[in-house]
């Protein structure tokens, strides 16, 4: 496991909820910097940390592992698709005309 990629995404979970270090280490009962070593790759929690972690901040575990798992691609594909819906269709058909052009791109090297 890539400990870096999985502490940098906890890190942005984090920050999103408008959490400190300090406060997620209360929250999960670690010191500030176990957690600070967790955020910068330097430590990989155990599982039941991790887990710890992922109630703590309120998220899934895929959602924390997702630059690291193969499969997880295909949720956040599905996690754009809901964010795609909820915008107005103008703006949907621009993203669409914008997705189909990069993929194009990439189809071809």
């Amino acid at each position: 496991m890539d400990a870096e990629k999985v502490g940098r995404r906890i890190q942005i979970v984090r920050r999103s909820r408008g959490l400190t270090q300090t406060t997620l280490s209360e929250m999960a009962n670690l010191t500030p910097k176990y957690v600070s070593n967790i955020e910068c790759g330097f430590k990989t929690p155990k599982l039941d940390t991790f887990v710890t972690i992922a109630n703590a901040l309120r998220c899934d575990a895929n959602s924390l592992l997702c630059d690291v798992l193969d499969v997880a691609v295909g949720q956040e594909s599905g996690l754009i698709s809901q964010k795609l819906s909820s915008l107005p269709v103008e703006q949907q058909r621009y993203i669409h005309r914008v997705m189909e052009f990069m993929i194009d791109e990439l189809s071809t090297k």
